[in-house]
């Protein structure tokens, strides 16, 4: 408990100044530098640990503060402050019910009630995960089953084996986190076809639509952006659905930047669509 009261303390003195601190205190990269490098002989104990990184909390930006602009990310608020340090308190295994009940029902909760606020159908499923690449990975995973079903194989079960490749078409918005996906299931980031009408990668519907035409029947994955990174832009969601149930083919909405545009009604109409894709991702954190 001396631990605790310890870290409590020092929480408290670093949070006290977070609304008018520098970002980034002078010397911030000698502070974290000045942690020890070399392995112990023997433990020092907890104290001494929570010292240590006082010590060296200059090495910290001060990203909850007030005047932190820098990157697509929020702050922590009290109220999640305090519920990541109950739950690092209660220390659950959240597997399954058996493994904790409470953690496994605050999971069914968080995404139902994102289901209702983003308007999506609530007879869906949905994961948390640890954030927009494996959030990707985890949506396109289940495109890629879907796919391989649909040539008649269990690919988790057989892999690639005598498969064609997996045809994947988007606009010029495709963000590095899906084809870094695309690349970790096998797939492959170059595979991925971007049709796209100008420099800014506006996407480019009757190529699309050419390019799933002459596949003659077979599935593929349609990756729809809402809300590409640097300028915000939508792909037209509910076309692109259009195409894919044309076509029917899997539609991936990657929807870590934009599909927050669902809450309110002055720009959910940039996400219209989204409710007939078969995969959706958020980023909580954006």
């Amino acid at each position: 408990m001396t631990a605790l009261r310890a870290a409590v303390t020092a929480a408290e003195g670093y949070l006290s100044t977070i609304d008018t601190d520098l970002i980034r205190r002078p010397g911030a990269d000698a502070a974290a530098m000045s942690l020890r490098a070399t392995l112990p002989e023997d433990g020092d104990g907890a104290l001494v640990a929570i010292d240590e990184l006082m010590r060296a909390s200059d090495g910290a930006l001060r990203n909850s503060g007030p005047r932190f602009f820098h990157w697509v990310v929020g702050g922590t608020t009290p109220a999640a402050l305090a519920a990541d340090w109950l739950t690092s308190t209660f220390d659950q295994s959240v597997l399954a019910w058996d493994s904790t009940p409470i953690g496994t029902r605050c999971e069914e909760l968080a995404l139902e009630w994102l289901k209702e606020l983003f308007g999506l159908p609530a007879s869906w499923g949905g994961v948390l995960t640890t954030g927009a690449t494996m959030a990707n990975f985890t949506a396109l995973a289940a495109a890629r089953r879907w796919w391989a079903q649909r040539h008649g194989v269990d690919i988790d079960a057989r892999g690639f084996a005598g498969l064609p490749a997996v045809p994947v078409v988007s606009s010029g918005y495709i963000h590095p986190s899906a084809t870094k996906a695309l690349a970790m299931l096998g797939i492959g980031r170059d595979t991925v076809r971007r049709f796209k009408r100008d420099d800014v990668g506006r996407v480019d519907l009757a190529a699309l639509e050419d390019a799933l035409r002459s596949l003659n029947g077979a599935p593929a994955i349609v990756v729809g952006n809402a809300g590409e990174v640097n300028a915000g832009d939508f792909d037209p969601l509910d076309r692109m659905a259009d195409l894919a149930e044309r076509y029917r083919s899997w539609l991936h909405v990657d929807g870590a930047f934009g599909l927050f545009a669902r809450v309110t009604p002055r720009a959910a109409h940039l996400a219209a669509g989204v409710e007939r894709a078969h995969s959706v991702v958020a980023d909580g954190h954006k």
